[in-house]
């Protein structure tokens, strides 16, 4: 949640082109509904929603890719690196959960 949360915050903060802000602003709060989604389900049935989780990993690669997508000189190294750091963080955290859900026993 806090990768998402920090995807959505850094460009804002770091004044990027208002494409580069639309794109990772909208998709940071879409990848933060499937966070608390998983979050929700974990909590509510113990076990690990497959579907959601695998969905708050491709964001997380996505955040790490689309970056690398815009001229980093008019993006800036800021909004390129923290939207990174938070992609980083959201594929993960996601990829771990992913991982322990398909090859937990009960």
């Amino acid at each position: 949640m806090v990768g998402n949360l920090l995807a959505v915050a850094t460009p804002l903060v770091a004044d990027p082109p208002r494409a580069f802000v639309g794109s990772i602003v909208t998709s940071g709060l879409l990848g933060l509904v499937f966070t608390l989604r998983t979050l929700q389900l974990l909590r509510r049935t113990g076990a690990v929603p497959v579907p959601a989780t695998t969905l708050s990993t491709i964001f997380g690669v996505w955040f790490m890719a689309a970056p690398l997508l815009y001229d980093t000189d008019t993006v800036g190294f800021l909004a390129t690196a923290g939207t990174q750091l938070a992609g980083l963080l959201v594929a993960a955290f996601a990829t771990y959960l992913l991982v322990y859900g398909l090859t937990a026993t009960e």
